[in-house]
């Protein structure tokens, strides 16, 4: 049974928690001015109210956390085949896709800059906030109980602009990539940066260790062991 546990220090007694509680678990005790759990026998676990407490004093242990799961590409596949004209990516050409390719590359420099001049140090952050943030959008990578496969499935999302092999070392202590092909590597390049060392390049690390940090629920941090025309990233267990 889902177990409701409030910090009556962090309660501000906004009563959101009482208003959004579908099965009226969680009352307000008048003379404290704080949220208390009321009726425990009846919570269903669905961790509205934790969500909502903008102080996050209220915590949910032992529900089972539901996802909407879906997969893109299958989707995208299906409403293909009512389409009246063929999909924009089976008319465009080789030049589209290299004026495209430009057109992005100086867009990510200017966001490299931008990330520079305005985060300095704490780029590094931006990068792994980015990735927690981007996990919650690609819910079918949940279905995953494994690091294996969740990386499996990372192999295939990434696989049009970052193409890896992955070794899983010491009980999914370190995670060893090793990178034959990199969208980045050839924007860097093109803007005599070094590969490996850049912001983007640094972004795109800690963004990579965002998303696998969030669907493992581990913690782990970034070494870069080798950089060039083949980079090997190693992601470190910190627990």
């Amino acid at each position: 049974m889902p177990t409701i546990t409030i910090q009556e220090t962090g309660c501000r007694d906004c009563n959101l928690c009482i208003d959004t509680c579908p099965t009226n678990v969680i009352s307000k005790d008048d003379a404290r001015h704080v949220a208390v759990v009321q009726r425990p026998e009846d919570c269903i676990g669905c961790t509205s109210c934790a969500y909502i407490c903008p102080s996050r004093c209220l915590t949910v242990e032992g529900a089972v956390e539901q996802r909407p799961f879906y997969r893109i590409e299958q989707n995208a596949a299906l409403v293909s085949r009512f389409l009246q004209h063929a999909p924009a990516a089976s008319v465009l050409t080789d030049a589209d896709y290299e004026e495209a390719l430009r057109d992005v590359s100086v867009r990510l420099a200017a966001l490299g800059d931008a990330v520079t001049e305005t985060m300095g140090r704490g780029q590094k952050a931006v990068g792994r906030a980015a990735g927690t943030l981007a996990a919650g959008h690609l819910p079918e990578m949940y279905e995953e109980a494994t690091l294996s496969g969740v990386l499996d499935r990372l192999t295939v999302r990434f696989a049009q602009v970052f193409q890896f092999e992955y070794q899983i070392q010491g009980d999914g202590k370190d995670v060893v990539f090793s990178v034959s092909k990199c969208a980045f590597r050839r924007v860097v390049t093109e803007h005599k940066d070094t590969v490996g060392a850049s912001v983007l390049c640094t972004l795109f690390h800690e963004y990579t260790a965002g998303l696998v940090c969030a669907f493992t629920n581990r913690n782990y941090g970034v070494e870069m062991k080798e950089t060039g025309a083949h980079c090997t990233m190693v992601l470190q267990s910190r627990g």
